[in-house]
Formats: C-alpha cells, structure tokens, sequence
C-alpha cells in the first residue's frame, strides 16, 4: 500500500509540473531570453554613469527587467509587452519598468525598434517634451 501511494504522489508531482509550463515553452522568437543593455544615450550624448548592469528578459508576452546593484543588491520589475510592426509596446500601467531606464512610470510605453532582434537589438524611445533616449543590446541567451 505504501509503494502505490508512493509511486501515485510521483505522478502527481509529474502531472503538475509538466501543467506549469506556458505555451512554446514561454518562447517568443528572436525576442525570447536574456538580453543585457549594453549602452543608452540621451540626446545622442552617452550616459556617462551606466555600468552594463540592466538586463531584460522576455518570456511569452511578460518582459522582466533587472538590475544588479552594488554589494550583490537586485531589483526586478515586470511588465506586459508585444510587438507592433517596428514598436515596441510595454504596458507598465499597474506594473513598472526599470527606473534605470529612465521610461516613464505606470504608463503604456512605446519605443521604436530600431534594429531588430538578432545578438544585437537597438531601441529609441523619444518623450513627450522631445527627449531622445537610445538603448542598445545585445543577447546573453
């Protein structure tokens, strides 16, 4: 009786791990996966102050941006996103975005792609005042 209960809690913990996973694995295409920032610019003038330290994932229609910090401190935010033609739409609204990335918060964000994904990725978000931010990235997995 024991090996049967043993054996049945075994299928169980199968059946509901294999339930867990999202469709196509999550995977997006040449989005899918890590992507690390390797550069932005303001106003065509790089920002001095950036270290490499932002990566952003994307998983299915969620994109995870995180943050390493000094003395191993990590922020992480989510937000939804989807493609539109040659934009990129994150819906921040009730969710955030990285605040390193200097977008707005709490708001429908759309950004130019400027390079498509491929093991290199540009993006250009311009404001409502006119400010130009660029982002370069490359793919880490």
């Amino acid at each position: 009786m024991k090996v049967s209960l043993y054996i049945l809690f075994i299928l169980a913990a199968f059946v509901l791990a294999a339930a867990g996973c999202t469709r196509n694995n999550g995977n997006t295409g040449a989005w899918y996966g890590a992507w690390q920032v390797t550069s932005m610019s303001v106003d065509g003038e790089a920002v001095a102050d950036y270290v490499g330290n932002i990566s952003v994932m994307f998983q299915n229609n969620i994109i995870q941006t995180i943050v390493q910090y000094e003395h191993h401190e990590t922020g992480y935010w989510w937000a939804t996103w989807e493609k539109e033609g040659n934009t990129l739409v994150i819906d921040g609204k009730g969710k955030s975005i990285a605040p390193e990335l200097m977008l707005p918060e709490n708001s429908v964000v759309c950004l130019e792609i400027v390079r498509h994904p491929g093991s290199v990725m540009e993006w250009r978000y311009v404001s409502d005042s006119g400010t130009v931010i660029d982002y370069k990235l490359k793919k880490v997995y």
